[in-house]
């Protein structure tokens, strides 16, 4: 079985399992809508995940948004097993708070293991956007290293 052939089913179910996690039902002056990187998984083992957690605000203007992550790769090699598109989004379910809290993951398998021969090194750049398309401000992750053995 190739390695990527796993990645849409993988990538799916964990995209699917994504849990957002509504903390506050405080009320907001300000609507400006702000996202803040709480933890990531700097180094990837084997058979593992990338886990990311992140704050947001930004009154109820992100229910049914959308958050976004962008994926750089930044070896000096070119992959040996491309993994699909670098961009990906995730629906943002309804809600009436006006804060929470976002937990993303995403596989080593398939995704994020882009060659058998070296680790791989990412980069992420994270944003919300809301339904109306005005976004949050973007966050950039720290280097990613995802080991291939």
């Amino acid at each position: 079985m190739k390695p990527g052939s796993l990645l849409i089913p993988a990538l799916s179910a964990l995209l699917i399992t994504s849990t957002i996690v509504i903390v506050s039902c405080s009320k907001n002056s300000s609507c400006e809508s702000s996202l803040k990187l709480e933890s990531i998984s700097t180094i990837v083992q084997v058979n593992d995940s990338m886990r990311a957690s992140f704050k947001f605000t930004g009154c109820k203007a992100l229910s049914n948004g959308t958050f976004w992550s962008i994926r750089t790769r930044i070896n000096q090699l070119p992959p040996t097993d491309s993994s699909g598109e670098d961009t990906l989004s995730l629906q943002i379910p309804a809600f009436s708070a006006n804060s929470g809290e976002i937990t993303f993951s995403l596989p080593w398998q398939g995704y994020l293991s882009e060659t058998a021969t070296e680790n791989d090194t990412f980069v992420f750049k994270f944003f919300v956007q809301t339904p109306d398309s005005l976004s949050s401000d973007t966050v950039t992750s720290p280097q990613i290293v995802v080991l291939f053995q």
